[in-house]
């Protein structure tokens, strides 16, 4: 149970930015504070639910590959763009986890 209370003064611009940020890793001011304040990285992963979309989509197009594939209307499939992609996704995903 919370029984303590801080109070302090900040700059609208220091106010501003701590509001942003709160609000950007989704958290209370009031939890994004207290864990910035004990020495734990808050870290933002908003970005993933856009990427898992690109990574479903992409997932769906290589399993219409393959049944079309398994019926015989097409025998060769230049994935090299599609790996790219995948190579993007795992680098940013890599970045990103390394930082937690």
């Amino acid at each position: 149970m919370k029984t303590k209370r801080f109070n302090f003064r900040v700059s609208d611009t220091l106010d501003a930015l701590i509001r942003k940020k709160a609000a950007d890793a989704g958290m209370s001011i009031t939890d994004y504070i207290i864990l910035c304040a004990i020495d734990k990285k808050v870290i933002n992963y908003d970005g993933l639910r856009e990427l898992t979309t690109q990574v479903k989509k992409l997932g769906n197009n290589v399993n219409q590959l393959l049944i079309l594939s398994r019926q015989g209307r097409i025998s060769t499939v230049n994935l090299a763009a599609t790996q790219e992609e995948l190579k993007k996704i795992y680098e940013l995903l890599s970045a990103e986890l390394g930082r937690g």
